[in-house]
């Protein structure tokens, strides 16, 4: 027995006439009627009883049509759910995670990504570059633009970009422009000291750089406030009298009237960006040309 066989049979007793179960089918009579021969041949029953004016299911009969015409509802169902599958194909999923701030610069090549790859759905998620390299460790990501130093670099590398047009970013004071280093051409760390800090997290490079540079230098930063929303931590830095550290790229971004933007003065007043992936994992044909779309930059 197979489904044509078993369609057919449903057809003639659907219909009560082989003449119209063919001409529904689209087949000849003699192939409706040879068709439900061989079936009762092959299950060694009989299916149909033939009187004057209609067909009747034997025992056996009766048992194959109701089975049957719900195995073949199930069959047709699979068959529209293949189809649609064929005709919209799930998208593959590349989770990406970057920084507030690259997602405004890479703009550009993550739009043209895009649109030259639609049948890619990019996950992006946004947060710190110290977090996102965790993220890349526990494979949670699948590719990051973050920026160096390398915190985990047993299990993740990170290549510098070098060659695109932004290679990175430098490191600002943001202060109300009512303190009175608002007025310094530069400020070190240990100017900084007797401030209060509304700073990013430890999610962030720079969130790790102030207790790092700090605890070196012998002091312990007075933090009034912890924001990762940066426009929140803007924002506050007028209400609560106090400072932070941010790149000055983000000046650019976000233009907040009464703040004062001055260089910090440090070693590490600078920051490399770098595409950062997890060593043991294979970089797929979406991954290499996500990569090679933002080295366009």
């Amino acid at each position: 027995m197979n489904l044509i066989q078993l369609k057919y049979f449903i057809e003639i007793f659907d219909t009560q006439s082989i003449t119209i179960a063919a001409r529904n089918l689209f087949v000849t009579q003699p192939t409706l009627s040879l068709s439900l021969k061989k079936l009762e041949e092959s299950l060694n029953v009989q299916l149909l009883i033939r009187t004057e004016n209609a067909y009747q299911l034997t025992e056996s009969g009766q048992l194959l049509y109701e089975e049957g015409k719900q195995l073949l509802e199930q069959f047709e169902q699979l068959q529209q759910d293949v189809q649609n599958l064929s005709a919209y194909p799930q998208k593959e999923k590349l989770q990406v995670g970057m920084t507030t701030l690259y997602s405004f610069q890479f703009m550009q090549e993550i739009a043209t990504f895009m649109a030259q790859h639609p049948e890619i759905e990019l996950m992006i998620t946004q947060d710190g570059s110290r977090q996102l390299q965790r993220m890349l460790k526990d494979k949670i990501l699948d590719v990051a633009l973050v920026s160096l130093p390398n915190f985990e670099s047993e299990t993740v590398k990170i290549e510098q970009l070098t060659n695109t047009t932004i290679k990175g970013y430098t490191v600002y004071v943001v202060l109300p422009e009512n303190n009175p280093l608002a007025e310094e051409k530069s400020l070190s760390f240990l100017q900084l000291k007797d401030q209060h800090f509304s700073t990013l997290s430890d999610h962030f490079v720079i969130g790790d750089l102030l207790y790092k540079r700090a605890n070196e230098l012998g002091f312990n930063p007075h933090i009034v406030a912890l924001h990762n929303d940066l426009q929140v931590l803007l924002y506050s830095l007028s209400q609560s009298n106090s400072i932070t550290l941010l790149p000055i790229e983000y000046n650019e971004i976000y233009k907040v009237p009464g703040l004062k933007w001055v260089p910090l003065d440090d070693r590490y007043n600078y920051f490399p960006i770098g595409i950062g992936l997890h060593r043991e994992k294979k970089q797929s044909k979406s991954i290499v040309d996500f990569i090679n779309a933002i080295k366009q930059n």
